[in-house]
């Protein structure tokens, strides 16, 4: 049955509530919360954040990136895994770059590290153009030389700078070592100036190593992927280089000298979600029974794990950070420009690097009908900001609907990046296989918005039901991206980090839409 504002009449039927990437912003996720259908607070203070279901049939998936960007790591972490413990069967946690990779401090920071030559230590493979570890410890003796304070690079190398180092320069999180010491200053009670940078270290080793730790236990609870009726969820993007494929047990961290063999291909999307899930449970149990380095350094357990959310170790192929999205939309001509560039492709084979910076291409047809033949219509991600309301591409081109859901970039102007736009992404229907993506929220300008998009089902979609101009592309590259209650519809184009918006009319949009909707 189709209501009048052209959702689901949805009394006794489907409800799953999405949200992904809001990295250790506490009160942000206590807004998305504040504003949801499917979760509801039960208690929250400085210390404690207690989740509940609104009702009893409704289901919610975190779409991974739990820490780093705010002092709430390890209260939101203890509120995911409290709420996934209870109802296991109804609330999925996926694992994003920023969780595994927490998974390098206990090796890197160990004591057979520390001693370490810093001339044998290498600048993250991944990325030419960061300092090595020496470099950053010269360029603080040449500050604090210039400052009066003469030291030496031993003195400097502590395992404190090297979190910093670690933090700064390989995981893309300066301020996430000030966050830790201000959440565990309200857990504790004391002041920050009591936390001690140590302290500080302790913590992050505490929360990813210990059998209590808030980190180890969310990775233990958490999948790769996850499939509920018609949709798969993952962190990063399901793309010609990433279905099919599972990696090797022993795949290194490492950028590899040629392209490596995979685990195992499997044409099943069900099989292959499920493989992707125990090859987690597998790194983790590795990484439990031998977290750190070898005597000879060439391997340490979990760096299958490490590899996964890598670009360059997957070769191109890593499901938690291959990604969507460009200039705020889906996809965009100058992401195509260079995902397609010829001398870029031409050394696919050769060097891992070139998939860096690449964003997937969501109109592939080779993927939609792999996934469609195993009744997926709706893949939804995170992983790359989309700006201000996440970005979606309707089932309309290729039978499959793509939701690219990080906002953590929503407004570049506000402290937190993110100002007062908040998202809520929300599968509704009378069943999981028989539902429409629904969005809400507030963009960064204050607008309200309120999103239902076409209806997906067994037999394909359905464009009765819902917005059908919604996740379209126009002729001038902008995107359909949210329908607001002011009766506009919001519209999006960029490039890159450069993103554009604008309001146009509902009335005016659909009276011109027979020449400005491109169909590809």
């Amino acid at each position: 049955m189709v209501a009048s504002n052209g959702s689901f009449d949805t009394a006794k039927s489907f409800r799953l509530g999405y949200v992904t990437d809001v990295e250790g912003n506490i009160d942000y996720f206590v807004r998305y919360v504040e504003r949801s259908k499917v979760l509801t607070i039960r208690k929250y203070d400085n210390k404690l954040l207690v989740l509940d279901f609104n009702d009893d049939t409704t289901y919610f998936v975190y779409g991974g990136d739990a820490v780093d960007k705010g002092p709430g790591d390890i209260r939101l972490v203890r509120s995911l895994v409290d709420l996934k413990r209870r109802y296991p069967h109804r609330v999925y946690l996926l694992v994003g770059n920023r969780d595994l990779n927490k998974l390098r401090l206990t090796a890197e920071l160990s004591d057979s590290d520390m001693a370490r030559p810093l001339s044998d230590i290498p600048p993250p493979h991944w990325d030419p153009k960061a300092p090595s570890l020496w470099e950053y410890l010269e360029h603080k003796r040449q500050t604090l030389r210039e400052r009066g304070q003469t030291t030496s690079l031993e003195n400097l190398n502590t395992r404190v700078n090297r979190l910093k180092y670690l933090l700064e320069h390989t995981l893309g999180c300066p301020k996430t070592f000030e966050y830790r010491r201000q959440e565990l200053a309200l857990l504790h009670d004391v002041q920050s100036s009591s936390i001690s940078d140590e302290n500080v270290v302790e913590s992050f080793l505490r929360e990813v190593e210990h059998p209590e730790g808030s980190l180890r236990q969310y990775l233990e609870c958490a999948n790769v992927a996850v499939i509920i009726g018609n949709t798969l969820f993952c962190h990063g993007a399901v793309d010609k280089n990433t279905m099919k494929f599972v990696p090797r047990d022993d795949t290194k961290f490492e950028n590899p000298p040629c392209k490596p063999a995979p685990g195992a291909i499997i044409d099943s999307v069900h099989e292959w979600v499920e493989a992707l899930n125990q090859y987690l449970k597998r790194g983790l149990e590795d990484y439990q029974r031998r977290p750190h380095f070898n005597d000879d350094r060439t391997s340490r357990g979990g760096e299958s794990l490490m590899a996964l959310q890598n670009r360059p170790a997957m070769w191109g192929r890593s499901i938690i950070s291959n990604c969507y999205g460009d200039g705020g939309c889906i996809t965009t001509e100058n992401a195509a420009r260079i995902r397609n560039d010829p001398e870029r492709v031409s050394m696919e084979d050769i060097n891992p690097l070139v998939f860096e910076k690449v964003s997937s291409d969501p109109f592939d047809s080779s993927v939609s009908e792999w996934l469609r033949k195993d009744g997926i219509r709706r893949v939804v991600v995170g992983h790359k900001p989309t700006g201000d309301c996440p970005a979606v591409l309707s089932a309309v081109y290729t039978g499959v609907e793509i939701v690219s859901a990080d906002t953590s970039f929503a407004d570049t102007d506000a402290n937190d990046n993110r100002g007062r736009a908040i998202s809520v992404v929300e599968i509704i229907g009378t069943s999981m296989t028989d539902n429409q993506l629904e969005m809400r929220g507030i963009l960064r300008d204050g607008s309200e918005y309120l999103s239902r998009f076409t209806r997906l089902h067994s037999d394909g979609t359905d464009e009765t039901a819902g917005d059908v101009q919604l996740g379209r592309k126009l002729q001038d590259e902008y995107w359909v991206k949210a329908s607001t209650t002011n009766s506009t519809y919001w519209l999006t184009r960029g490039r890159g980090r450069k993103v554009e918006y604008k309001h146009v009319s509902i009335a005016t949009l659909q009276q011109s839409s027979q020449e400005n909707v491109l169909r590809e």
